[in-house]
């Protein structure tokens, strides 16, 4: 809207000058060529003459102008040589290359092109935006000023476009400044439906070719039970061309004021980004007590930097002052917060990385002391080119370093190296085969490990020791996919089985489990041969895993697929697998999934965990979603029957139920409801409830949400929030 406003204007004046003045070559017989020359354009008209005696180059009858990708029309143009003045009037319309059109009755400038004049002009911009005024001067080269200006990006009432778009601006004066880039309102009135809301006797904003400034944002206010009445005024400061800060201090009749703000730096080879806030308030100590005008806040900074194609370092760093800080004021909802460093490269098959962590827990049964620092953790992985010794096969090498401590508990150094050989094979009946052999080899030093607890602060540990295992396994694996097609329907079966021949044991007390503790068994990694993420525990014994899986294509966009699978071991592995986790015993759990897309607009996903007695749900996950954007629906539906650890206070079974419905009701207006609820403790958890109206001009949201969660000094909280959005003006917000 803003550059429009002068640039269209002045080009239009620009080509009326111009362009009327080059009849001189194709009309050589009628006009002095020799004081025309120079000026390229090419110009059509019903009718083009040159009255010598007074100096007069006139165009009349459907004018047609174009030079260098605009366009000008109009009834009639006129340049006085004399005067040096051009004019265009009746119809006058300017095509500009970038898509906007310029409206008008009558032009005239200089032809200098420094001073002119434009009566009742018009103008539609590329992007619907659309300005009016009675007249428009421009002077100095660089400066239009229009009187009684009308602005708006709203669509027009196609019924009657004589009536007041959804809102506009009314100004008695608007001056576009092309040198400092502004837009400049004086004297103006915000209207909705033509009625006048708002008064303001200077208002301005860049034009579009700025990209950035220095300025207030749009601010945002809210309310909430934990903030009271609030209020954000964004600042954006542009340091540089590559470098700009955004200060935006939260202000609020309960916490008072939060500062908050974001750096942000480009390099030639990287960025950085920093963000943080900072507060003094209240918050709950350990032990409940509460401590009265404490500082509060957190700091979340990113950076990345290319060293050059091979190599790239950078960090991630995420600390907060306190454990519930970042969920009362709603900046973030982890539960554990993880900062790093790191140098990687990839070359080739080649990768190789190195980096330091540090962890941060939020919960309330988390203890500082005892959390794990990382530094360093390298790793090298290598995958050889296929053909090493029989067709299609190759090596891997995996080689790892982790050092890690602790300010009070166990600490552990380990050096750890898998190395393999995999063979694929295809018999003529089209079956396939894989064959892998591998060994693990981990060499540990450890401080503070008791071998008969997983606890990582034992009150009789021993001291120092070193411990090791070399852990190898062979696997062959075997698929035979079936495909059979009917007409547009396609499916494809496959059975598969997999025999894994490995020692038992070889998880040892004395090695400590630290990067394997979070495990789930499931479809997606019925046939690893490692099913844990890490490297401290390994999954031995030999098994047998075995599955049938089902794909199926049909129609335009029809799809289904199903995986159902078991794993046998011919031992029992409870010094791996704990109870709960569905591996424990010989027999395993029936892990399974079901993803149906019969028809466009409809997506089901189910997986599951079977027990292996009764067949009883172990773990359920179900998501659902159905409908176009005039009417959807979002189910999901999560069960875990219990987890690897049921004596934890923290975790036990779960049971939760998200719903949520969404109906664009027409062009402009749309509804959504969200509802997410444990079953089994049969309370709400989180409710939200939208009300959104956007068109091509306007935006207003409404949402109320309500949330039940506790965590010491976080209580259930009731919100409402309206933002209210004037296109191409900015944002602003309420409730």
């Amino acid at each position: 809207m803003q550059g429009g406003l002068g640039r269209t204007v002045a080009a239009a004046a620009v080509i009326s000058l111009l362009s009327v003045a080059v009849a001189g070559e194709s009309f050589a017989q009628d006009i002095n060529v020799d004081a025309l020359q120079g000026i390229p354009a090419l110009i059509t008209a019903d009718q083009l003459t040159y009255d010598e005696q007074n100096g007069l180059v006139i165009a009349s009858g459907n004018v047609e102008i174009s030079q260098e990708g605009r366009v000008l029309l109009a009834d009639k143009v006129t340049y006085n040589l004399n005067g040096d003045v051009v004019t265009a009037e009746g119809n006058v319309t300017l095509i500009e290359p970038s898509g906007d059109t310029v409206f008008a009755d009558f032009v005239e400038l200089t032809g200098d092109l420094k001073e002119g004049f434009v009566r009742d002009i018009r103008v539609l911009m590329e992007d619907d935006t659309r300005i009016a005024a009675a007249s428009g001067v421009r002077s100095g080269g660089n400066r239009t000023e229009f009187r009684r200006g009308v602005f708006s990006p709203c669509d027009l009432c196609r019924e009657d476009p004589s009536r007041a778009p959804l809102w506009q601006i009314k100004a008695a004066e608007v001056v576009h400044d092309q040198e400092a880039q502004d837009v400049i309102y004086r004297d103006a009135w915000l209207e909705f439906f033509g009625i006048p809301v708002i008064y303001t006797p200077y208002f301005s904003h860049p034009d579009p070719t700025v990209d950035r400034r220095s300025g207030f944002l749009a601010p945002t206010v809210g309310s909430s039970d934990f903030l009271g009445y609030s209020a954000t005024i964004p600042y954006f400061w542009v340091i540089d061309d590559d470098k700009d800060l955004t200060v935006a201090p939260i202000l609020s009749t309960e916490q008072g004021i939060n500062l908050t703000g974001e750096y942000r730096q480009i390099f030639e080879n990287g960025e950085i980004e920093i963000a943080g806030s900072a507060t003094i308030a209240d918050r709950e100590e350990n032990g409940g007590n509460v401590a009265k005008d404490r500082f509060r806040g957190h700091i979340d900074a990113e950076g990345k930097f290319d060293l050059d194609k091979t190599w790239r370092w950078g960090f991630d760093i995420n600390r907060t002052t306190d454990d519930t800080y970042l969920r009362a004021f709603d900046f973030d909802t982890q539960r554990t917060l993880t900062s790093n460093a790191y140098l990687e490269g990839l070359k080739g098959r080649n990768f190789a990385a190195v980096q330091g962590l540090s962890y941060q827990g939020l919960r309330s049964t988390d203890v500082d002391d005892e959390i794990p620092i990382v530094v360093p953790l390298a790793d090298y992985n290598f995958v050889s080119e296929p053909g090493i010794g029989l067709p299609g096969a190759r090596y891997t090498a995996d080689a790892n370093l982790q050092v890690l401590t602790r300010k009070e508990g166990r600490d552990s150094r380990r050096l750890s190296l898998i190395t393999g050989y995999h063979v694929p094979y295809t018999s003529p009946l089209g079956d396939l085969y894989e064959l892998t052999a591998q060994i693990q080899t981990d060499g540990y030093w450890v401080n503070g490990v008791d071998p008969g607890s997983n606890a990582v602060n034992p009150s009789n540990a021993p001291g120092s020791d070193t411990t090791g295992r070399a852990f190898p396994q062979f696997a062959v694996k075997w698929r035979y996919p079936w495909t059979r097609q009917d007409g547009s329907f396609r499916q494809v079966i496959e059975p598969i089985v997999q025999g894994v021949l490995a020692p038992n044991g070889s998880n040892p007390g004395s090695i400590p489990n630290e990067d394997s503790q979070d495990f789930e068994f499931d479809d997606t990694n019925l046939f690893d041969l490692n099913r844990f993420a890490g490297k401290d525990r390994v999954d031995s014994g030999s098994r047998i895993d075995y599955g049938l899986k089902w794909t199926a294509t049909f129609g335009d966009d029809g799809s289904a697929g199903a995986l159902i699978g078991q794993s046998y071991r011919f031992t029992e592995n409870r010094d791996a697998f704990s109870e709960g986790s569905g591996l424990e015993e010989k027999q395993s759990d029936v892990v399974g999934r079901v993803q149906l897309t019969p028809i466009k607009y409809v997506d089901l996903l189910y997986r599951f965990r079977l027990d292996k007695d009764d067949y009883n749900s172990n773990r359920s996950e179900f998501d659902l979603n159905i409908g176009p954007p005039a009417l959807n629906l979002d189910l999901s539906y999560f069960f875990i029957n219990q987890t690897q650890d049921p004596d934890t206070d923290e975790f036990g079974d779960r049971e939760e139920l998200r719903f949520g419905v969404s109906s664009r009701l027409n062009q402009y207006w749309s509804v959504g409801f969200s509802h997410r609820r444990d079953l089994i403790e049969d309370s709400s958890l989180e409710t939200a409830v939208s009300l959104t109206y956007q068109d091509e001009c306007f935006l207003i949201q409404g949402i109320a949400e309500r949330s039940t969660f506790s965590d010491r000094d976080i209580e259930p909280d009731d919100s409402i929030f309206v933002r209210v959005v004037f296109k191409h003006l900015g944002e602003a917000a309420g409730g």
